[in-house]
Order: C-alpha cells, then structure tokens, then sequence
C-alpha cells in the first residue's frame, strides 16, 4: 500500500489472511517435524490509520500519513475458525458450480449497479435467485437486495428461461447433448434443428439428449418451453463440441 493509491478493504483483508495461513502452514510444519513446543496465533488486533473511500461500490483504504489529523482508525480483529464452523456458515460451493452467473443469464439487461446490489445481498448465480425467490419470496429479495419490484420480476422471469450453454455429439450413435440451465423443468420442450423436430431420447434441467431428424454437421436449434423459448446457431467442431 501507498499513500497515493487506495486499496480494496477485502484485498487488504484477503492479503493479511493469506499471510497468517502461511504462518499457520510453518507451524504445522514444525510439529510434523517433531518439535516438542511452538507457538500459535489465537487472536490478532489491528489499529490502522488510513482514509475510507467508496469508489465504483467499493470500500478502499488508502494509508494516512503521520501528520494526517483527519484519517479513521480502522480496529481489525481477527480469531480463530475451525473447519466444522467454516461448513457450516458458507454455502457448499458445489451447488453452484454449473449454474451461470448473473451476469452470464442477463447480459445487458441488468445494470451494473442493480448485479451489485444482488451480489450484496449473497446472490451471485441464478440458482441461489431462484433458491431464494422459492424459500422467501419476491419481498424477502426487494427488501434484502433493494431492488425496485418491476426489476426484481424482469430478473426472476429472465431466471426461469432456458439457456443453452453448448451442444456436442453423444457417444457416436447420432444423437446429440444439449448442456445448459433451465432445460425442462418437468415438462420436455420442443426441440427443432433447422425447423425439422428432434426427438427427445432423455431431458433433465441441465441436459437434454436429443435424436435430430438426419445426421447434421451444423444448424440451429430451436428450444420452446412454457418458460422461453430460445434459439441458438451450432456448428459440430470435429472433437463433436460444438463452436
């Protein structure tokens, strides 16, 4: 850190963490090496001066300097968790993994400032929207992320439309896989290549397995639902991934 140049707090945090894992990581060494005693960091406080500043949403610090009458004292005070309390209090990252961010459903139809606000209040993909929006309802979410209500039911109903993610050959026999989000949600979709219908050999909310009409190279694929419909242009590269 310089005078000059503010920070990120959470940049500041996560460095300071990193640092003490190492310290922590040396301990352990040390007692696999058959030390008889060391030593352990049970509780560290902080006193820093420096000046907080919110630029594009985001709480930075920037160093004050000795004769800096007007900077904050910021206390820092950081303990000791043990892995059972970790799992407990953070969502298993897992559930996650393949659902598309916020950003990835809506393109350009959220604002950066709105996507913020989201991410503010714990939501950062469209599972844990739709998650929430199940569990607690429109007003939990308006008042948790404050969001205007006409907003929140944009972003919801965009939530629930399919999107395809990527489309590749299956095993050789001539079918082809359909990987995305909101797939079927009990109630298989209309599938078109090229206008001409596909059957359906197996449909999840993620996948879909689908025979087409004739053997294809590259088309585009129409999917209709009762939530969306979408549309989307393939070419089958030949690893059969679709580009």
């Amino acid at each position: 850190m310089t005078r000059d140049a503010p920070i990120p707090l959470q940049n500041f945090v996560k460095s300071l963490m990193s640092q003490l894992d190492q310290v922590q990581e040396t301990m352990r060494l040390k007692a696999t090496a058959g030390y008889p005693l060391t030593f352990a960091v049970k509780d560290l406080s902080l006193d820093l001066r420096a000046h907080l500043e919110v630029h594009d949403n985001v709480v930075t610090l920037r160093p004050a300097g000795p004769e800096d009458a007007e900077a904050s004292v910021v206390h820092l005070a950081l303990t000791g968790i043990t892995r059972p309390a970790i799992v407990e209090n953070t969502r298993d990252t897992a559930l996650d993994r393949d659902s598309p961010s916020i950003k990835e459903v809506f393109g350009d139809e959220i604002t950066e400032q709105e996507q913020t606000q989201l991410e503010w209040a714990g939501i950062r993909s469209v599972e844990q929207l739709r998650d929430l929006h199940r569990e607690s309802g429109e007003s939990a979410i308006e008042r948790v992320a404050a969001l205007p209500i006409d907003r929140l039911r944009v972003a919801l109903s965009r939530a629930s439309q399919p999107l395809v993610r990527g489309i590749e050959r299956h095993d050789g026999n001539g079918l082809l896989r359909i990987r995305g989000f909101n797939l079927s949600n009990g109630t298989e979709p209309d599938v078109l290549i090229d206008g001409a219908p596909a059957a359906i050999v197996a449909a999840s909310d993620r996948e879909l397995i689908v025979r087409p009409a004739e053997p294809l190279q590259a088309g585009t694929l129409e999917l209709r639902s009762t939530a969306g419909d979408v549309a989307t242009a393939f070419e089958l590269a030949d690893d059969g991934d679709a580009s």
